[in-house]
């Protein structure tokens, strides 16, 4: 089976625990946490994947580490860890945010720009984009240091680029020509 289709297997089960509880937003959160964490420290990902690591030791750090994660989403982790596949919690929680956009008919939109947006921009911005889009928008925004100016936004696979980097790029192609 592939890693993508096992991944997808643990996302559903966790939504529908999720949906049950009524702790959707709060379960796409920690998860999001978990994966920023593990990311963060050095050599974590790779404690977590070592086969000569006793599966109570992995236990005890994520314990350590992530104490205040639900039961739900504790639960996940223990059985991945369980069953040899805690290398899948970043793709476990990639599949979560797939199952929950379909679900939801929500668009998953990540905007990326020189500064952060304020909460009346954002909520601007949604706003716009749902009419846009026509259904509702769940916004990830996220600030880059190499960006002069402007906006790069990513829908589904696409990306439109109205930053100036991206402008300048366009000119100075122009100009070779």
């Amino acid at each position: 089976m592939r890693s993508r289709e096992i991944a997808g297997r643990y996302a559903g089960a966790l939504y529908a625990v999720a949906v049950e509880d009524g702790t959707v937003s709060e379960v796409e959160a920690e998860l999001a946490g978990l994966v920023e964490g593990i990311r963060e420290v050095d050599q974590f990902d790779r404690f977590l994947t070592h086969p000569l690591i006793p599966r109570e030791r992995k236990m005890e750090l994520i314990g350590e580490a992530f104490p205040d994660l639900s039961a739900s989403v504790a639960n996940m982790v223990g059985l991945l860890i369980r069953n040899r596949r805690e290398g899948y919690i970043e793709l476990i929680r990639d599949e979560f945010l797939e199952v929950r956009s379909a679900a939801e008919h929500l668009a998953r939109v990540r905007v990326i720009t020189a500064t952060e947006i304020d909460d009346k921009e954002r909520s601007r911005l949604t706003e716009r984009l749902e009419q846009a889009l026509g259904r509702s928008v769940s916004l990830e925004t996220e600030c880059e240091e190499g960006l002069l100016a402007g906006a790069r936004i990513e829908v589904e696979g696409r990306t439109i680029d109205a930053t100036i980097r991206a402008r300048l790029s366009e000119l100075r192609q122009e100009l070779e020509r």
